[in-house]
């Protein structure tokens, strides 16, 4: 009995050791954006004990609004594709931006493993607007890309009190969340996007018919918009405006 206890006990730590961040990479991503960092300020931000990184960059302009930032499945806040075009671009629109570190597993494993770590991405973004009003700032816009997504639409369906006005979401995979979110929100994807992104653009749609805001737009590009950075932060400038 003892030992079909232990082993009971073994199997479900591993189980719920293989739900954790891989904390280890994301030291190595810190250390690599750290090294490289060409625009913005490194922050540290405290989460329960832990910190994790952001990137803040300052508006062009005077301004008190922020937008903040989230990556696609395992990688960082200064991501070339998507990312750092927008943190850097939204600079020339009035904002100040806050790329934020959102919680990783290790390579090669799929999105669908990354559920458990939602309730750690809510945790990371109310950290962050935490941050953001301690700056006597307004987390006035939140930006995802790909699985970041699907994050983002977790924290926003769930936490309907949210200071967020606005939501731009490039490269959403499906419909979750979305009918639970009421702010502006633009749904931006690539004519050569991937297939889950192009096959759920009708119930994408279904699940935002009740918000006046939401707007569809697809424009040339692939999942990460690969030479086609200037065509999408216009995209998204123009929206804004």
């Amino acid at each position: 009995m003892n030992k079909l206890f232990l082993l009971f006990a073994l199997i479900s730590n591993i189980a719920f050791a293989q739900t954790l961040p891989d904390y280890a990479k994301e030291s190595r991503w810190a250390s690599f954006v750290e090294d490289g960092l060409m625009d913005g300020d490194v922050v540290w931000i405290e989460n329960e004990g832990r910190e994790f990184l952001t990137i803040f960059t300052e508006s062009e302009s005077e301004s008190n609004k922020v937008a903040i930032v989230m990556h696609g499945l395992g990688v960082h806040p200064d991501w070339s594709g998507v990312i750092q075009p927008l943190r850097v671009a939204l600079t020339e629109q009035g904002y100040h931006t806050l790329s934020i570190q959102l919680p990783v597993l290790a390579n090669g494993i799929p999105g669908n493993e990354y559920k458990p770590l939602w309730s750690d991405a809510d945790k990371r973004i109310k950290a962050s607007i935490k941050h953001v009003q301690g700056l006597v700032k307004s987390p006035d816009l939140l930006v995802a890309h790909s699985h970041g997504t699907r994050m983002a639409r977790h924290y926003l369906a769930g936490n309907p009190d949210h200071p967020f006005k606005k939501f731009i979401a490039i490269g959403m995979g499906d419909s979750s969340g979305l009918s639970d979110i009421n702010i502006p929100t633009l749904d931006l994807y690539g004519t050569e996007d991937l297939e889950s992104v192009l096959k759920t653009v009708k119930q994408r749609q279904a699940a935002s018919s009740h918000n006046t805001g939401y707007v569809q737009k697809q424009i040339q590009g692939d999942h990460f918009f690969n030479d086609q950075n200037e065509l999408l932060t216009q995209t998204v400038g123009n929206w804004l405006k």
